[in-house]
């Protein structure tokens, strides 16, 4: 059995997203697949519907375990690779083992850096504490920091639902996705080595990671195009679908492939 399971919406060339934590592929129901693409949506180890990995599993062995499912749907031609938040983490680490793997690029709410030590600590805080009490507690901790502060006052069914996702997560998944992100390594160098055109996408409401982080990485990367979303915070494509849906569209269409 498949460590990444993936959903595959639609027919042609492949757009593989990555989700965000502590959610699975979900948080890409709105979004449909431009024409003649397929929509790839893995799930991390532990959420939706992948089976957990073993302790200690790394975003390196995700990358890899990755690349195996992609083959194994038959998918073996560069991809469109986009990631959201923790699935960034993931898909920059996908793009330094596999640079050839890739033909555009989609970062959405995420940073090449490291955590601080506090922020790190917060994080294996965390991943004992929901082994210990469940995933309840995360439903009155992150969802602040997920929604902008216009999403929170203006769009409560966003909020209720984001709420039900976490009360869905396997505690054993957050704990094990937690310490990975803990450990990952700086891709900080990575970006300058990108080779292929990459879109940057974040929220100007955003609390977890500020949208001047996307700014740095536009400056890093040779053939990058930044766009910041007013009034969203984290959750750019659940917050704004409609905006997020053209943009990526449009972005993702004039390719040219062999």
């Amino acid at each position: 059995m498949a460590l990444i399971s993936l959903k595959v919406i639609g027919l042609g060339k492949p757009l593989v997203l990555l989700h965000a934590f502590p959610l699975s592929n979900l948080i890409w129901e709105n979004f449909e697949p431009p024409k003649d693409f397929a929509l790839i949506l893995p799930d991390f180890p532990g959420f939706g519907s992948s089976p957990l990995a073993k302790e200690g599993f790394s975003l390196a062995e995700a990358a890899q375990e990755l690349l195996k499912s992609l083959e194994e749907e038959g998918i073996r031609q560069p991809i469109v690779l986009g990631g959201i938040s923790m699935g960034g983490y993931w898909a920059m680490e996908f793009i330094r083992q596999f640079p050839e793997k890739m033909s555009k690029i989609i970062f959405v709410s995420t940073r090449a850096g490291l955590d601080k030590p506090d922020a790190k600590q917060r994080r294996l805080e965390m991943a004992e504490r929901v082994l210990r009490d469940g995933p309840e507690f995360l439903t009155q901790t992150m969802v602040p920091g997920l929604l902008g502060k216009t999403t929170l006052d203006k769009k409560p069914v966003i909020v209720e639902k984001l709420k039900n996702w976490i009360r869905q997560t396997s505690p054993q998944g957050i704990a094990l996705a937690q310490r990975a992100m803990a450990q990952r390594q700086d891709k900080t160098d990575l970006l300058a080595k990108i080779g292929v055109k990459t879109l940057i996408l974040a929220g100007n409401e955003d609390n977890l990671i500020s949208f001047s982080e996307a700014e740095v990485m536009a400056g890093l990367i040779p053939n990058s195009q930044l766009e910041i979303f007013k009034n969203v915070g984290h959750l750019v494509p659940l917050e704004e679908p409609d905006q997020f849906q053209k943009i990526t569209q449009s972005f993702s269409r004039p390719l040219v492939w062999g």
